[in-house]
């Protein structure tokens, strides 16, 4: 979206003029400001997350295409430039302009290739030669009484075609079941500089009773890494499973052992079985990144 104004709040309450309802993100949660100088963003609310190009910050100048992280959503910064009529332009990129010259010329020459190819010469001679190859290539025999046509020699003396070597692929996560641990919400706390998840889940397996043994619930929590540009993945938590009936909901708790500025976000993963049944990523962006633990409830 395209806001001209001197200032905006970003935050999850309905009078923000960018308004963001996701977990982690407060009422009002910061603001970018235009002053003499430029932009700014400034974290309102001392207990959200506020990123700049990946480094956690409490207000800083920003630029075009700056990549903002406000708790959990990612947001890109551009500036433009208005023209009348109250249009917008872009201002212009010469890669882009580059890259689509490149494209256009391979495609134009690709087009006059296939053009050389169906109207090149080819004298009727050679079809009458490929005909007759033909003929031999299904009686068996030449002319001369030779058991096999000189081409087929040929063909028998060519090394086979190498075979291209398999590419690895990369492991896949394993795949969600029936979701028998089902999670049904999984919510945020803050508390100052403290974080606090809470995890409601569940239980709805094709037992006439659930085997609490076999249920193990994970969490991994992701965090801002030593550089300011990347993520760190902490020690997955296995919560402790409490008194549990099929057909049934629990809450379940675990509190971030760390400050919240350091959280970038987590994954919530159930087990049954030592099978995994849901997943939950917050962001959803995450949830490919996290590393699979081993199942069963064993770190």
């Amino acid at each position: 979206m395209v806001i001209d104004l001197p200032s905006l709040v970003i935050g999850r309450s309905e009078d923000c003029q960018v308004q963001i309802v996701e977990p982690g993100v407060t009422d009002h949660h910061a603001t970018v400001e235009r002053r003499l100088d430029g932009y700014y963003i400034r974290r309102l609310d001392d207990t959200g997350f506020v990123s700049v190009n990946g480094e956690v910050v409490t207000e800083r100048r920003l630029s075009s295409r700056d990549e903002l992280a406000i708790g959990p959503a990612h947001i890109r910064f551009e500036i433009v430039h208005g023209l009348p009529g109250g249009r917008y332009r872009r201002p212009v990129d010469l890669l882009e302009v580059a890259a689509t010259a490149i494209v256009g010329a391979v495609i134009a020459g690709q087009l006059i290739l296939l053009g050389s190819m169906f109207t090149e010469y080819r004298p009727s001679k050679v079809k009458l030669e490929t005909a007759r190859a033909a003929q031999f290539d299904q009686a068996g025999i030449g002319s001369a009484g030779s058991t096999a046509p000189p081409t087929a020699t040929l063909e028998k003396s060519r090394p086979p075609a190498p075979t291209p070597p398999a590419q690895a692929q990369p492991p896949a996560e394993p795949p969600v079941l029936n979701r028998m641990i089902r999670l049904a919400r999984v919510d945020r706390n803050d508390t100052g500089e403290s974080v606090t998840v809470t995890i409601q889940a569940k239980a709805q397996v094709g037992e006439r009773e659930l085997d609490t043994a076999a249920v193990a619930i994970c969490v991994q929590f992701a965090v801002v890494d030593g550089a300011g540009m990347g993520v760190n993945w902490l020690k997955p938590v296995w919560l402790p499973i409490p008194p549990w009936e099929n057909f049934s909901s629990r809450t379940l708790t675990v509190r971030f052992p760390g400050a919240a500025r350091e959280l970038v976000g987590y994954v919530v993963r159930t087990y049954y079985h030592k099978q995994m049944q849901d997943v939950w990523g917050v962001p959803q962006s995450l949830r490919p990144l996290a590393p699979i633990p081993m199942a069963g409830g064993t770190p």
